[in-house]
């Protein structure tokens, strides 16, 4: 009698051990069916964002992001987003960014017109374009996803990171890395309160020809109203990007002279350095004298208007150029 009751017993707990765990369960489900659906509701959900004086309807939270440009690559490498796609330079993704954009990153084509069909079958929430590209390219891209032009130029870089922290969710850590930059910044100035007496260019070798910038782009920005270096003249009169022989920078002549050359840039000139070394102009140069010529200093890569691009360069300033 006594086993009939016990197992009687252990019957009814074991069904209402069962019954339990099937409400559990059914509650799990519930929940989770809940939880997709407001995330679902979530990811639809449509805001009004601000760059650069314009205003996009942009998609919260969004989780997929083509980099599109050089810049927002950068700023993702910088931030630690993960951009489902990039563009290439010479058919890859450009070295010194590829590893930190991950492994899943996807190749969408040329910086200057990226594959349409590779971008539509990623199916991005936004594209990250570039200022850079013609409107025939935006308006392709703008039929897959909304598409931000990114600005190519230097002095854009704050609004630039901010941008990508607001989509990406790191908008705290963009703020955190503004910070740190101008922090080191006025280090560096106070550590070296001469450099406003000292000039500075900065020339990119591009199809075997001297390239030199305006006060807008690459890294001028940075060396002449950021860190304080003597300005030379001839700069205030490039537009963008314009050629120079040796013969005419050596008239300009300054103190500290930074060359950068990228092989693929170069191809059929891949001597152009070591014939620009013996050159007996370049020679009589103050800079060359001095030994203040940096060649390479940073990666070819780098875009100079990025926080990327600056934070480096300022760490080759304090530790190598201004030493």
């Amino acid at each position: 009698m006594k086993k009939k009751v016990l197992i009687s017993s252990l019957l009814l707990f074991g069904l209402t051990l069962t019954g339990c765990t099937s409400q559990v369960a059914k509650e799990e489900t519930k929940e989770t069916a809940t939880s997709s659906v407001k995330e679902e509701k979530q990811e639809k959900k449509e805001q009004t964002i601000s760059y650069l004086d314009k205003k996009y309807q942009v998609k919260f939270p969004t989780k997929n992001i083509v980099a599109a440009s050089l810049e927002p690559m950068e700023d993702a490498v910088a931030l630690g987003v993960k951009p489902s796609g990039a563009v290439s330079v010479g058919n890859d993704i450009p070295e010194y960014v590829a590893s930190d954009l991950g492994k899943d990153v996807v190749n969408v084509g040329d910086k200057f017109s990226p594959n349409v069909e590779l971008l539509t079958g990623l199916k991005p929430d936004i594209i990250l374009g570039s200022s850079k590209f013609d409107d025939s390219v935006t308006a392709n891209l703008e039929k897959i996803a909304p598409t931000i032009n990114v600005s190519h130029l230097s002095g854009s870089w704050k609004d630039n990171l901010v941008l990508l922290g607001e989509l990406s969710g790191k908008k705290e850590k963009a703020d955190e890395l503004i910070k740190e930059y101008e922090e080191d910044l006025e280090k560096l100035k106070e550590n070296h309160k001469d450099i406003s007496e000292q000039s500075i260019v900065i020339l990119r070798v591009r199809d075997g020809e001297l390239c030199m910038y305006g006060n807008q782009v690459y890294y001028n920005p940075m060396f002449y109203d950021e860190v304080g270096f003597k300005k030379p003249a001839e700069i205030d009169k490039v537009k963008g990007q314009e050629t120079i022989s040796v013969e005419q920078f050596s008239k300009i002549n300054p103190d500290i002279l930074l060359v950068q050359f990228a092989a693929g840039e170069n191809k059929g000139h891949e001597n152009f350095v070591d014939e620009l070394k013996s050159n007996p102009v370049f020679k009589s140069m103050k800079a060359v004298k001095n030994d203040k010529v940096y060649f390479d200093i940073v990666d070819g890569g780098y875009q100079g208007g990025t926080y990327l691009s600056k934070k480096i360069m300022l760490e080759k300033l304090s530790g190598q150029i201004l030493n």
